[in-house]
């Protein structure tokens, strides 16, 4: 990519993180007393505006404010892919991969648990046209059938497929799909990035993604260790390729008698955070320590690539922020136990 390229990558995906809410946005949305309330704030003072264009303001429920709010995020993500695939970059690609996993974790979940209405029915045109999943039959998917024939023609198959039958009784290993989704994202993103560029460009992708991995990770393991009776050889087949916390520290953790103590050999290390993390979960750590890291370089980083995907994390980070406050809203949580829960307000 040439510099004048990189440039207005850098330029476009900065002026998105430029619109995003800021500390009063977020002072009036925890005073918003309603999901409608919530909606009509939205609609006349954010950025989020015209996904509510069209919408009946006064019937709107929790499941499609939020429905509305992620197709927002689709949107901008679309919006900067086509851009960045206009100008010759090849890391679309990745957004593309991420949204269809995303899409298939999201139905893999769904039918698991008998939930097949509460499935995305939007997807922005870049996405749908780069996609090689048929998006159309997952829109109706009623079952694992379905899924499977979405899959059919996709590189996914080879994926999905081997846990589709598979327990004592023929049962999917729904659980066993997820993490095999995963890692095929995680790997396939490592082979494009080292692909597609060279030097600290290559380096600096792969230590986020190595970072992401290590997150990941860490909260598998201290939730298969709180919750289950596996082994260690067994949680070690969930975990993430291509983390960077090096073998060591990793076997630390597993050999750990209990979840808390797994955490607490990560005191000393860049995430340490789990260690000392007081009442907040451990999914809250990883967001945590995840936004920072994409504050940071969103705001630094002189790589196009790097920047995009930082612009992707803090931009779900926000949609994340905007869905505990309806969902507190919904259910009558105080605006404080609200507020404790949201990452980056303000900065």
């Amino acid at each position: 990519m040439s510099a004048a390229a990189a440039n207005s990558v850098l330029a476009k995906a900065r002026a998105m993180y430029g619109k995003r809410l800021t500390a009063q946005n977020y002072s009036d949305l925890l005073s918003c007393r309603t999901v409608g309330e919530t909606a009509a704030y939205l609609k006349s003072r954010t950025v989020y505006s015209s996904v509510f264009e069209g919408m009946p303001m006064g019937s709107l429920h929790r499941r499609q404010l939020e429905s509305l709010v992620h197709n927002h995020l689709s949107s901008q993500f679309a919006s900067l892919c086509r851009y960045e695939k206009f100008i010759g970059d090849k890391f679309y690609e990745h957004f593309v991969m991420k949204s269809d996993v995303e899409m298939l974790l999201h139905a893999i979940r769904n039918i698991n648990r008998n939930d097949t209405e509460d499935f995305p029915k939007t997807l922005p045109s870049f996405f749908y046209k780069h996609s090689d999943v048929n998006a159309q039959e997952l829109y109706g998917i009623k079952d694992l059938d379905g899924l499977l024939r979405a899959v059919e023609k996709s590189r996914y198959k080879d994926v999905i497929a081997p846990f589709a039958y598979r327990g004592e009784n023929g049962d999917p290993d729904y659980f066993g799909m997820e993490s095999s989704l995963t890692k095929f994202f995680f790997s396939q993103s490592a082979e494009l990035i080292k692909k597609s560029y060279k030097g600290k460009e290559r380096k600096e992708l792969l230590d986020f993604l190595g970072l992401v991995a290590d997150l990941q990770n860490i909260v598998s393991i201290y939730r298969l260790k709180r919750l289950t009776s596996m082994n260690n050889v067994a949680i070690r087949t969930m975990l993430m390729p291509y983390g960077k916390m090096g073998e060591k520290r990793l076997n630390n953790m597993l050999e750990a008698s209990t979840a808390q103590e797994a955490l607490s050999t990560l005191n000393g290390t860049e995430y340490a955070l789990f260690a000392n993390r007081g009442e907040h979960t451990v999914e809250e750590i990883k967001n945590k320590i995840r936004y920072d890291y994409c504050k940071e370089k969103i705001r630094f980083s002189s790589y196009p690539s790097i920047v995009m995907l930082c612009y992707v994390r803090l931009a779900e980070n926000e949609v994340d922020n905007i869905t505990h406050i309806v969902e507190g809203i919904r259910y009558n949580i105080s605006p404080d136990e609200i507020e404790r829960l949201l990452i980056g307000v303000g900065d």
